[in-house]
């Protein structure tokens, strides 16, 4: 008794949290999807990175060597003249390298699809994985509710039974099946209450949340969230991004055997002297041209390997589009299943606490042994327990095809 009255103690304390809460909460705790908002905010910087390359580049070069030559020690003197000295701040340009700067520029604004894509797909499963999780809590948490509440009913037989055991009407062995009984409701009630715990602790890590009380969750309303659209779905995006860059690649692996042009220029002192290097500033501009001839087939090299990329790629998102459609084919069906088998139960769960009803009538008259109600409540007990694993499934089915569906 004292059993009973500390569970409904505990149930009285709780307090409730919806499935939305939990879902806020693994989005906003995230580290993965923190993770991409900060690579998300350095693609950005990578623009910025190339429109500076683009400008002229300065630099300052400064060199003071000297090079000692006496008798027959030293460098020859008509190389090193004695020594070097400059100071020079020269400038220079990469220039005609329009094609080159493109493909950087859609190097970049791929790179940010990817990962608005991928974070799109991480926020899809995380919030897959936790309405899992929360249905997995609920249904335990359900089945703790079913079950306090079944005992609360037998206790109340029992009060009843061993009565009319004084009475006479019953033998001490019918009084004794029936404690046996709530013995064993009593131990599968502490059994769910520690999966429930466990299960609730587990939903906490997933989502971040740190918290030693235990809410109860409430019934989630889950339901087919529009049309499913592979053209929409992030899996399929990620593959055409994936064929852009490859793209893309190729683009850039040409323009790199492509001739380069740039400008330079420079101005300063430069010197074999340093006691007179005033008499000796200047400056000096010029055109480089950079034309490459032969890189050992490098190039060729790499061209395979992006066309193997490329049909790896396309041979995965073949295999996706098939198993997409089969997959969501799979799912319809088995909820069309489920929703027949559990109007089926709920047909039998009726007729079920029917015979109950009827039953715990005859055994408070005297009008039957212990072991047919025992027999009819164990009945009830397990089909009560199979519409809510049931209806759980059902739900698990909606969360995958919503997921299937995201956009």
């Amino acid at each position: 008794m004292i059993f009973l009255i500390s569970c409904f103690a505990l149930a009285a304390k709780s307090q409730s949290r919806n499935l939305e809460f939990y879902l806020q909460a693994a989005l906003q705790n995230s580290p993965l999807l923190n993770d991409y908002r900060n690579q998300a905010s350095a693609a950005s910087s990578d623009s910025l990175l190339i429109r500076a390359a683009r400008m002229p580049q300065v630099d300052v070069k400064t060199q003071l060597q000297y090079a000692p030559a006496y008798d027959n020690f030293g460098y020859e003197e008509v190389i090193t003249n004695g020594g070097n000295y400059m100071a020079l701040m020269g400038v220079s340009q990469t220039i005609l390298n329009r094609r080159e700067l493109s493909s950087k520029y859609l190097s970049v604004e791929l790179q940010k699809k990817a990962i608005d894509n991928s974070s799109r797909m991480s926020a899809y499963e995380l919030n897959k994985i936790i309405t899992n999780q929360y249905l997995t809590t609920y249904a335990v948490f359900s089945d703790l509710l079913f079950n306090r509440s079944f005992l609360k009913l037998t206790m109340e037989e029992n009060q009843i039974v061993s009565q009319f055991v004084r009475n006479g009407i019953y033998r001490q062995t019918d009084y004794l099946s029936l404690q046996v009984e709530i013995q064993s409701q009593e131990i599968l009630i502490s059994q769910l209450e520690g999966q429930f715990r466990k299960e609730e602790a587990f939903l906490n890590r997933l989502c971040g949340l740190n918290d030693t009380i235990y809410f109860e969750p409430v019934e989630p309303d889950l339901k087919i969230v529009g049309v499913a659209d592979i053209m929409g779905s992030p899996g399929l995006i990620q593959y055409e991004i994936d064929s852009l860059r490859i793209e893309n690649d190729k683009r850039a692996l040409d323009i790199r055997y492509k001739p380069k042009v740039n400008w330079f220029a420079d101005a300063g002192f430069l010197t074999s002297n340093p006691w007179n290097f005033y008499q000796h500033f200047g400056y000096s501009a010029g055109i480089g041209l950079n034309v490459p001839v032969y890189d050992g087939r490098q190039k060729n090299i790499e061209k395979q390997k992006l066309e193997l990329a490329e049909n790896s790629r396309s041979a995965y998102e073949d295999s996706y589009r098939k198993q997409y459609y089969q997959q969501l084919h799979e799912l319809y069906e088995e909820l069309g299943t489920l929703n027949e088998t559990y109007n089926r139960t709920e047909k039998q769960n009726a007729t079920s606490k029917l015979l109950v009803r009827e039953l715990r009538g005859q055994l408070e008259r005297g009008n039957i042994q212990m072991t047919d109600y025992i027999n009819a409540i164990r009945s009830h007990r397990t089909i009560e327990r199979n519409l809510i694993f049931i209806n759980i499934h059902k739900l698990q089915i909606i969360n995958e095809i919503n997921f299937l569906s995201s956009r």
